[in-house]
């Protein structure tokens, strides 16, 4: 594996690295009938949720590389197997070193061109780094593209990346990647008492999790907030995160006075405590982010039992269509709050959709997402 995942080195034989990230590898391991090396490059990271490890307890082999280094030649000598990130445009080169070896190659990819543009428009304030971010994914697809053609197969996060790709690939497989695992979705209990206060006609229980950065949309709630209460719609709003933006988000709450209604806290850790609040806490929802990137907490979300209410973006936009699973909005504050409104006095949809997710995010919960790409993987292969 040549990981684009965030890597701090540490003295005495020990790393910084993700806790998700880890935790995958080690799914890795347990799914492939060998040995698993990942290439990681050093350097300088903000990594989301740090731990410190022993490489030599991994489980795996952690091969770290300096900047531009080259992969080492023997690892593709010896591998039966590349799987490689192409989203940052570095190893674009494989297929061609590749060519005289037994081994087989994969990509994955995680957004499109016109993603890859619309992140980069968003990401910063500087008009010159976004023209230059543009400019030089622009000049960059076509090797991308013939890189993914020449692949043995190409994995596809999400709807976007697989509607851009998928005909340059006769092995290209798309996936939801996300963190639910199937005895952390709804239960028929949780449901049921969801259903009950629904059809007492509690106030909706919003909530929002995330990074709160420039690109995430969750400014949007504020003013959403605010015309709901203006207009007498009962309500609660739990935002769970931190980030850039949440000062602002607080400074906001206190300006307009939502203090009763609206809350920013800290997301806490996912399985043990994040999703447990939210299968018995929140009602739905509300996803307010304009980009196409793949979203995780889409799925994650519906496995609580949260319907969406979301711009229509083309992840959402397609997943709504699928799942039917929750609502699409117009890209405003404004739009927000009157489906909001609309759903406060429609309670079957809520439930209706609540169910519909459920069953939704149980055909795509990670185990049965990991399980799909791995066997792809060893029948590409060729290995048992």
């Amino acid at each position: 594996m040549l990981s684009p995942a965030p890597m701090v080195e540490l003295p005495a034989g020990e790393v910084l690295l993700d806790v998700k990230f880890v935790e995958g590898m080690k799914l890795h391991c347990q799914l492939w009938p060998g040995p698993v090396r990942c290439v990681m490059r050093r350097g300088h990271y903000r990594i989301d949720s740090p731990m410190r490890y022993s490489v030599a307890q991994l489980g795996f082999d952690l091969i770290a590389l300096d900047a531009g280094a080259p992969v080492p030649e023997l690892l593709l000598d010896e591998a039966a197997l590349v799987y490689v990130a192409s989203d940052d445009m570095k190893y674009l080169d494989l297929p061609k070193a590749m060519e005289r070896r037994l081994g087989k190659l994969v990509y994955t990819i995680e957004e499109p061109l016109t993603g890859r543009i619309s992140h980069a428009l968003a990401a910063s304030p500087s008009m010159r780094r976004r023209l230059g971010a543009s400019w030089w994914n622009m000049r960059r697809e076509g090797a991308l593209k013939a890189a993914l053609r020449a692949a043995d197969g190409v994995h596809c996060d999400g709807y976007p990346a697989h509607d851009s790709y998928k005909r340059l690939n006769p092995r290209a497989l798309r996936y939801l990647d996300n963190r639910m695992r199937a005895p952390m979705i709804a239960r028929a209990e949780d449901q049921r008492i969801r259903a009950e206060m629904q059809r007492r006609g509690d106030p909706l229980r919003l909530a929002w999790y995330g990074h709160m950065g420039r690109t995430s949309g969750v400014e949007d709630l504020l003013p959403m907030a605010h015309l709901l209460k203006t207009r007498g719609v009962p309500f609660k709003l739990e935002l769970f995160g931190a980030g850039p933006l949440e000062a602002r988000l607080r400074d906001g709450i206190a300006g307009l006075g939502l203090g009763e209604t609206m809350s920013v806290q800290p997301m806490g850790p996912f399985d043990p405590v994040l999703v447990p609040h939210l299968r018995t806490g929140a009602d739905l929802f509300i996803a307010p982010i304009r980009l196409s990137m793949p979203q995780s907490a889409y799925v994650e979300a519906l496995g609580c039992g949260l319907p969406i209410l979301g711009y229509g973006n083309r992840m959402w936009k397609r997943m709504q269509a699928e799942s039917k699973a929750g609502w699409v909005a117009r890209k405003s504050p404004a739009a927000l709050a009157r489906a909001v409104e609309r759903l406060h006095e429609d309670r079957e949809a809520v439930i209706e959709a609540s169910t519909r997710g459920v069953e939704f995010a149980r055909a795509n919960a990670f185990e049965t997402v990991f399980s799909r790409r791995m066997n792809d993987l060893r029948e590409i292969a060729g290995v048992e």
